[in-house]
């Protein structure tokens, strides 16, 4: 008898450590940001309030970001973070939004597109992203003020919003594990980041024309990719800019760069050009976003 019930006993044992360890097991939190130039089909007249096609682009924006948090879910993934950032950051549909996710709403806020972003994140994904202003018939392209900024520059790299957001998160050692949108930012992302998951939503034909597959095809890409990407989560690794920051703006207009520089901290190198140093890519954000946010206060 002392022989089975001591084989008995170590059986249970092993199953209740092994139960216990699957109970403790993390579930991925994923951070989803999401611009709206680089969605399937917005090439145009669909990026903000007043256009006549602008609640398509809505519709095409929520749709897209559904598909990543359904490939998300399938994969196992828990927390879903859904940061609006694009124009007014009021473009997806709530009340159309997985009911799985919660939603950043509105301008300003600190982190500007990558508000909530945090160390707690296992992995960041990027939808709808675009290329960087001056790339050549890439559509809609810009760097986060497109009626202002000409070139942001991050300790001499010439940035997009997607390597500067990357950079964000690699502050807090999160990686991005997948990339959304035309095949310029799709480039620049298998460049700078590795082998992540990436899907072109769109070839640029110029700079207000695109060739896009139907959405759900699209979409069904975008579900397919997000799932295998949380489910590589390990094998990607954090894009890290180092410390201290040096922030270059070059702006559009002459009276920008001169009125900026009036700030003490800022030095103006050329006749549209500024540079301040900054303590890290956190802090050079909020100079951005202190930016964006005094000039556009309504």
């Amino acid at each position: 008898m002392r022989k089975m019930i001591l084989p008995f006993l170590l059986g249970l044992f092993l199953i209740l450590i092994v139960s216990n360890s699957m109970a403790q097991v993390k579930k991925a939190k994923i951070y989803i940001s999401v611009d709206m130039e680089g969605i399937a089909h917005v090439v145009n007249a669909q990026t903000g309030p007043g256009q006549f096609d602008y609640e398509r682009g809505r519709k095409l924006m929520t749709a897209e970001v559904n598909a990543a948090i359904e490939g998300c879910l399938a994969a196992g993934a828990g927390e879903i973070i859904v940061s609006d950032s694009h124009g007014n950051a009021q473009n997806i549909i709530p009340e159309d939004l997985n009911e799985k996710a919660l939603l950043i709403r509105s301008f300003p806020r600190p982190l500007l597109q990558m508000e909530g972003i945090d160390a707690t994140f296992d992995g960041v994904i990027f939808l709808g992203y675009h290329a960087k202003e001056g790339t050549p018939g890439a559509n809609l392209s810009h760097t986060i003020w497109g009626t202002k900024f000409d070139e942001i520059k991050i300790n001499g790299l010439i940035v997009s919003e997607a390597l500067f957001n990357a950079a964000v998160a690699g502050h807090f050692a999160v990686p991005v594990i997948m990339v959304c949108g035309d095949q310029n930012v799709v480039q620049e992302a298998r460049d700078n980041f590795g082998p992540i998951e990436t899907v072109i939503t769109k070839e640029s034909l110029g700079f207000l024309s695109a060739k896009s597959a139907h959405p759900r095809v699209v979409q069904a890409e975008i579900r397919q990719k997000a799932e295998k990407a949380v489910k590589r989560l390990k094998e990607f690794k954090p894009f890290v800019m180092k410390k201290p920051v040096v922030l270059e703006i070059t702006f559009k207009s002459i009276f920008d760069a001169e009125t900026t520089a009036y700030l003490p901290w800022v030095k103006r190198t050329a006749g549209k050009t500024i540079r301040v140093e900054l303590e890290d890519i956190i802090a050079a954000n909020k100079f951005l976003t202190a930016l964006f946010a005094i000039n556009n206060r309504t």
